[in-house]
């Protein structure tokens, strides 16, 4: 059996910039985190004639065409999963904007590379992912979750219009990373969403001048958050994450709606807490909550989760013999 674990990303600025459809012809550049919430796969040796995948269901197939999970049977055209079984389990459930199924793929790709004996690097995982989700499945997706969750810790990613992506990580001290996430809460807003209505929608809006403009204005932010970041400073980084949703929501009629805006103007009209977005493609899912510490204590309840940076990226936690 091999075990892998890859964590789920907290995105705080350039979200839109990192799909194809833009960034191969203005560029695009994120900064974002992994966090220390992960999706785990583990995979064995189950059958010689059978292939078995747990997921939210069970599947039982003699054949990999028969798989009904999107990213198993594309990824199965790569390796042979002819006799795993395949499990995974999350702490936190798929449609959150965490960047569930990206996490899902690369650690996927991961255990199979290994099982197979590939050493491959950590961004070719990424590249392997991604290219499965947007280019083989057509998933209208950017390319940030896959080196996020592939890679592992706070970095800014840049994608190039020759679709090359580059990687630089920002390295702060512990005692800096510590008070960026004790000054930052997620809280869950509605049910889980599937993004890929959200996210067609916006690709097919970004033909409009006027979204191609507010896609512009989200990179421009991008460089003030990394400063915001660098120096700690929480009521800048909450600025920024306001003026950042402000134009996200205008990408789309489906990112956002009265209640929600309603529900993040309570929240930010608090004293001490200074800004928040939704993360992901929008509806649904965790708001990104900025504030001090002792002020993000009082938002606490069973729909708030408090979370640190992960460093590590997708690995292996467990290997035994197949």
């Amino acid at each position: 059996m091999i075990g892998i674990r890859t964590p789920f990303r907290v995105s705080f600025g350039g979200g839109a910039t990192d799909i194809p459809k833009f960034y191969r012809e203005f560029g695009g550049k994120v900064i974002s985190t992994s966090i220390d919430k992960y999706m785990y796969h583990f995979i064995h040796k189950f059958s010689n004639k059978d292939i078995q995948v747990k997921y939210s269901v069970t599947e039982l197939v003699s054949n990999p065409k028969d798989i009904k999970h999107p990213i198993v049977k594309e990824i199965s055209e790569i390796y042979n999963i002819m006799g795993l079984d395949i499990n995974s389990i999350a702490d936190i459930p798929k449609g959150s904007g965490l960047g569930s199924s990206s996490a899902y793929t690369v650690g996927l790709v991961n255990g199979l590379s290994q099982i197979n004996n590939e050493n491959l690097s950590k961004i070719e995982i990424s590249e392997i992912a991604s290219d499965i989700e947007i280019n083989k499945l057509g998933d209208p997706i950017g390319k940030q979750d896959h080196y996020a969750s592939a890679i592992g810790g706070l970095n800014i990613l840049t994608f190039n219009k020759d679709d090359t992506v580059e990687v630089d990580s920002l390295n702060l001290s512990k005692d800096h990373v510590q008070h960026l996430a004790s000054s930052m809460i997620l809280i869950k807003y509605g049910d889980t969403r599937n993004a890929a209505t959200i996210l067609h929608d916006q690709s097919k809006n970004l033909d409009s001048k006027s979204n191609v403009d507010q896609t512009k204005g989200i990179l421009e932010l991008v460089d003030p958050m990394i400063l915001a970041i660098q120096n700690g400073d929480i009521k800048l980084i909450g600025n920024i994450l306001n003026e950042n949703w402000n134009l996200k929501n205008k990408l789309s009629d489906l990112i956002s709606n009265e209640k929600l805006e309603n529900t993040l103007s309570e929240i930010l009209n608090k004293k001490g807490i200074y800004g928040g977005k939704l993360l992901g493609a929008g509806g649904n899912g965790y708001l990104l909550i900025v504030g001090e510490d002792k002020e993000l204590k009082k938002l606490k309840n069973d729909y708030s989760l408090s979370f640190n940076f992960d460093t590590s990226g997708t690995q292996k936690i467990l290997s035994d013999n197949l």
